[in-house]
């Protein structure tokens, strides 16, 4: 059984996206810090050690390549979109089960820098060719965290409505391969409704602190 870990909605330019997702949620939020990828994020606590990271480019033009950085530029030249969705594993030997079972690897890379200069360490399953490939079907990938007390939902924010649990997850995906591909404990456990359109996630509903439920609408990137 695996638990929702994250969502990653992608937008061009940082400070514009995250001030969109404020106005429209009330969300509280704080500074995630910088990929070494040439990407940055903020991060909305979403209660639950669940998150949300707004990311976006924040290399120079002339920096990005045919990396990472131009990937994502691609994927949002259109505008928001939600790039992926991730579950996380409790231990390392059921990430390292994950990655069999899905005839991958566990990876661990460098992580962002966070705003204090501390840098994170990624740790994932199954690596990046396998969690694009399921990223376009609609299906997450898994994160491990070594330290739960670390977790990004758990950090302090500077304003807003701090998120208390994800309500409603409405994903597009074939439901068999969704179901044998986290499990069917596990998905049937997650607030998860499938909904027709592009394969990936579409909308997140939010319950907050207040008691207010918000929902952020996007349509997921064509990866």
């Amino acid at each position: 059984m695996f638990h929702l870990d994250h969502l990653c909605l992608g937008v061009r330019e940082l400070d514009d996206g995250v001030r969109r997702v404020r106005e429209e949620t009330g969300l509280a939020h704080y500074d995630g810090g910088v990929f070494p990828f040439g990407l940055a994020n903020t991060i909305f606590p979403l209660g639950g050690d669940v998150y949300l990271e707004v990311e976006a480019v924040t290399a120079p033009a002339a920096e990005r390549g045919e990396g990472a950085a131009a990937w994502f530029d691609r994927a949002v030249a259109d505008g928001d979109r939600w790039m992926f969705w991730s579950l996380r594993a409790d231990s390392p030997e059921e990430l390292a089960a994950v990655a069999r079972r899905l005839g991958g690897e566990v990876t661990r890379t460098a992580g962002r820098v966070q705003p204090d200069g501390t840098q994170r360490v990624i740790t994932t399953a199954p690596g990046t060719d396998g969690a694009i490939a399921g990223w376009r079907r609609g299906l997450p990938n898994w994160f491990y965290r070594d330290d739960p007390a670390t977790h990004p939902d758990r950090g302090a924010v500077e304003r807003g409505d701090r998120g208390a649990a994800v309500t409603r997850l409405e994903v597009s995906a074939d439901a068999g391969e969704l179901r044998e591909h986290i499990g069917a404990e596990t998905f049937e456990r997650l607030p998860l409704v499938l909904v027709p359109g592009r394969p990936g996630v579409h909308a997140a509903t939010v319950r907050t602190a207040s008691g207010r439920e918000v929902t952020l609408r996007r349509d997921p990137a064509d990866l």
